[in-house]
């Protein structure tokens, strides 16, 4: 499903996808981050204050990984989550 925010806040939005991409380069992948940026996009569809949402995009996916990375089994999981998600895509 396709979110519609101006084109001002999806720019700002990618820049702190690739803030965050380079921040956890070699720990998880971009794809995953990728993912994790997408489902927080989703979940701010109806804000009211679209100005925020690259904040709460790049906090909601940074919290995400910090959650996953800090799991023994590390950033090999986040990869299993993505790749099961692409599964149920396909």
């Amino acid at each position: 499903m396709a979110v519609a925010f101006d084109e001002a806040v999806l720019k700002m939005v990618e820049s702190e996808v690739r803030t965050i991409k380079s921040e956890y380069r070699g720990l998880v992948s971009e794809q995953s981050i990728d993912s994790m940026a997408d489902e927080s996009l989703q979940r701010l569809a109806g804000s009211r204050v679209p100005q925020f949402v690259p904040l709460f995009v790049g906090r909601f996916t940074r919290q995400r990984i910090k959650e996953i990375v800090s799991t023994p089994r590390g950033a090999g999981k986040v990869q299993e989550q993505v790749e099961t998600k692409i599964s149920a895509v396909s």
